[in-house]
């Protein structure tokens, strides 16, 4: 991101050419390069006149800077191509004149307060100043780009720059400040007013707008948010964050969505200290892989070198388990985690780390089994739906305690590995591919599930399927929410019926025996 403050050394402004629309309009197209960040402006010479005007009449700069207009002939190429080279000059001389400071009215003729730091925020104080109060009225929640977030964790490591005295009041950092430090709910999104990063996982590779700025490169603390209790990234990476420490024993709710992340621990351990203490850990390569697949490699070239030494050059990499114990920061107050229209493939070991996690959403991913939520004691929903599961074994040793499980549109047939789930109460197995009604039995002795979702399987298109599954649950049939409804009083006497023959049946197998 551009930061003219810092770098007006290596500005540079060029119009590489004009452009004549189907309607004849003529435009510039005006390059801006700050350091290696750059963007295409287009204006008018209308726009050039009324920039002109407004730093004639606020600065006093001369008025024969600007090339005159001319009103015949002025659409004649060879014309048009003089204007053009008229005006970069133009362009120029303001960037020689203000080379310090950029009037607020050429910042914006320029479009810095798309793409600088400085200018980025003063639009945002100005924001915050008149509305910030109306916005954080109703609810404490806002949605920033990757780029303002950026603005304002970079803006943090400035020394104050000079303002214009008379407008510091509304463009004055302090209000981006307090805003920030009285939000309950962040969001963070690629861009914003774009809703394309919920269904496109590319948007964060896509450059903003007319520059070269691409959001998943831009790396940012969150240090300003610190009383943050909900936060939202969709369609960006949280591997974006380089600090968020300071967030951590606050936060109560997470959703991650739609992005590329294969792994837990790219949003649980995200931040630099622990991928540092993860390096340090594995001693013998800048990459760890644990035997769950987890990998993660080191941007430090100095730490791959510090570590592959030929006395550690045998040494087997930690576990993740190993390592959490180093982590000193966990997650203590984090109860809801949703990482919904992800690429996760498992359920590792940093979940560990939010040891209060009551709800977890893993929809749409590519997982096909589940681990490491034993040690979560109070974890009470698991949503898996749309994932890639075939099969669950003994699944009550790792869901002790689960009131609600989701695992619509997985690849389920056999039901076996949910029979000790004692505690479960709502269980969705809709979209599947169960076929046998004795399948069911394992969920319908659950002593207290109430509600039960196989619409969507092979079952559900069998002659009295409500009937017959329902018959399974024997006096409890009325008590049975099946896809979303209690029985009528027809399907509950069929079950009746149906449960004094199955029982028969039972019997005399025993008896047989």
């Amino acid at each position: 991101m551009a930061c003219y403050f810092r770098q007006n050394g290596d500005t540079h402004l060029t119009i590489p050419k004009y452009i004549e629309s189907s309607t004849g309009v003529v435009y510039y197209d005006i390059k801006v390069r700050v350091h290696q960040v750059e963007w295409l402006v287009e204006r008018r010479y209308r726009d050039f006149s009324q920039l002109h005007e407004k730093l004639v009449d606020e600065i006093a700069i001369s008025k024969k800077l600007l090339p005159p207009k001319k009103l015949m002939g002025n659409k004649n190429p060879a014309f048009l191509e003089q204007r053009r080279d008229q005006l970069e000059k133009y362009l120029q001389e303001l960037l020689i004149f203000f080379r310090i400071q950029l009037p607020r009215v050429l910042a914006e003729f320029l479009d810095f307060n798309k793409y600088d730091i400085i200018y980025l925020l003063q639009d945002l104080a100005k924001l915050f100043n008149e509305s910030g109060s109306a916005l954080l009225s109703s609810k404490k929640e806002f949605n920033f780009s990757a780029l303002e977030v950026f603005a304002i964790s970079e803006r943090l490591c400035l020394p104050c720059p000079p303002e214009n005295i008379e407008q510091r009041g509304k463009f004055d950092f302090s209000h981006v400040l307090d805003f920030c430090t009285q939000l309950e709910v962040l969001i963070v999104t690629p861009v914003k007013d774009n809703t394309s990063f919920s269904n496109d996982y590319n948007t964060v590779d896509v450059p903003i707008d007319r520059s070269n700025i691409i959001p998943k490169n831009l790396r940012f603390t969150l240090n300003a948010f610190r009383n943050v209790k909900t936060l939202k990234f969709h369609g960006l990476s949280t591997e974006n964050i380089v600090d968020i420490a300071l967030l951590k024993p606050t936060m109560q709710t997470i959703f991650v969505h739609s992005t590329t992340l294969t792994h837990i621990n790219q949003i649980l351990l995200c931040d630099n200290i622990h991928r540092d203490i993860l390096v340090a850990a594995a001693a013998s390569t800048a990459t760890i892989s644990t035997p769950d697949n987890i990998s993660y490699t080191s941007t430090s070239s100095a730490a791959a070198q510090s570590t592959s030494n030929s006395s550690r050059a045998n040494t087997p990499p930690p576990c993740l388990s190993d390592i959490l114990p180093f982590i000193k920061c966990n997650w203590s107050n984090l109860a809801y985690l949703d990482l919904t229209g992800n690429l996760l493939t498992q359920i590792d070991a940093s979940v560990r780390t939010a040891p209060q996690l009551q709800t977890l959403v893993l929809d749409q991913n590519r997982i096909r089994s589940i681990q490491n939520l034993a040690e979560l004691s109070q974890l009470q929903t698991l949503s898996l739906s749309v994932n890639l599961i075939a099969e669950c074994i003994d699944w009550h040793l790792e869901l002790g305690n689960l009131v609600t499980l989701n695992l619509a549109q997985n690849r389920l047939k056999k039901l076996r590995g949910l029979r000790k789930l004692l505690s479960l109460v709502n269980l969705d197995l809709s979209c599947n591919l169960v076929e046998d009604l004795e399948e069911v039995d394992n969920v319908t002795r659950l002593p207290i599930l109430e509600t039960l979702r196989l619409t969507g399987n092979p079952l559900a298109g069998s002659v009295d399927y409500r009937a017959r599954v329902l018959s399974r649950f024997h006096e409890r049939a009325p008590e049975i929410s099946l896809d979303n409804e209690r029985g009528t009083q027809k399907e509950l006497d069929t079950a009746l019926v149906l449960s004094a023959l199955h029982t028969s049946k039972l019997r005399q197998m025993n008896g047989q025996r």
